[in-house]
């Protein structure tokens, strides 16, 4: 009896990853994932949200003060995420004076103390803002929940670059496309 169970458990198991493969697999192959909401040369949708200080950002401002945004939506249980922000981070610095924002958004939909223990819990510190977005309206407008997302903002609001994913070695891509934006 147990036997058939098991191959049963099994067989569910295969039919599982042979459907998520199914799925996965067009948007994988095509390098779309997460990018099928927009495309370079769209107008980035505004919104307003918090940062972890509490103060209330919205994206139309930046274009208002003539800055490039470096938008990115990542998540606080995602590995890949974490492996980025010091690029992320090393962007910002060289960058901030030059006209870029780098506007962090968390699409863990927790609130801001929560974001604010758990990146102190593993060491992840960062000078640039973090959002939060603890009701997903700027998670489901932008992403299909694949992070880590980051998108360039030109001056005028209009999306200039588009990346789904960090593989180590492609940072620089993000480099050229902030360096570009700007006119640097």
């Amino acid at each position: 009896m147990a036997r058939g169970w098991m191959r049963c458990g099994v067989l569910c198991l295969g039919v599982v990853m042979v459907l998520a493969a199914a799925v996965c697999t067009p948007a994988l192959a095509a390098g779309e994932m997460g990018q099928n909401k927009f495309k370079v040369g769209d107008v980035a949708p505004d919104f307003t949200v918090t940062d972890l200080a509490g103060k209330q950002v919205k994206l139309s401002a930046f274009a208002g003060q003539q800055k490039v945004v470096l938008l990115n939506f990542w998540g606080l249980r995602c590995g890949a995420c974490l492996e980025e922000i010091p690029y992320l981070e090393e962007i910002h610095k060289k960058f901030a004076g030059k006209g870029l924002v780098v506007l962090g958004v968390d699409t863990d939909g927790v609130d801001s103390q929560t974001v604010i223990d758990t990146m102190k819990e593993m060491n992840v510190t960062v000078t640039y803002a973090i959002l939060t977005d603890p009701d997903f309206k700027v998670t489901d407008t932008y992403t299909n929940f694949l992070v880590p997302l980051t998108i360039v903002i030109d001056r005028k609001g209009v999306i200039q670059y588009i990346h789904t994913g960090f593989e180590k070695g492609r940072e620089k891509e993000y480099e050229d496309a902030v360096k570009k934006v700007l006119g640097s």
